[in-house]
């Protein structure tokens, strides 16, 4: 499966809404599937990241996972380490 990781913040009146979320890529559309609200404003870390994803893989499996794809948000050496591995 194609994946797509995202993040997206909403203002709710005063309140922030961060959700990080994973989709699968079908047919050129991304289907959320798997998500989680962050506690905070901002970037997601690489153990939140990793966590979704883990997430993922207990339910489909590794080898389901062809490609994950995700905008500049998502950098950082110890995720890139992670992802290869």
């Amino acid at each position: 499966m194609q994946l797509n990781l995202d993040r997206t913040n909403w203002k709710w009146g005063k309140r922030n809404i961060n959700i990080l979320m994973l989709a699968i890529v079908y047919r050129g559309i991304a289907i959320p599937i798997l998500w989680t609200l962050l506690n905070k404003r901002g970037n997601s870390d690489t153990k939140e990241r990793i966590t979704l994803i883990q997430r993922f893989i207990s339910i489909f499996g590794k080898d389901r996972i062809v490609n994950v794809f995700a905008d500049r948000e998502f950098i950082g050496e110890q995720w890139f380490i992670w992802l290869i591995e």
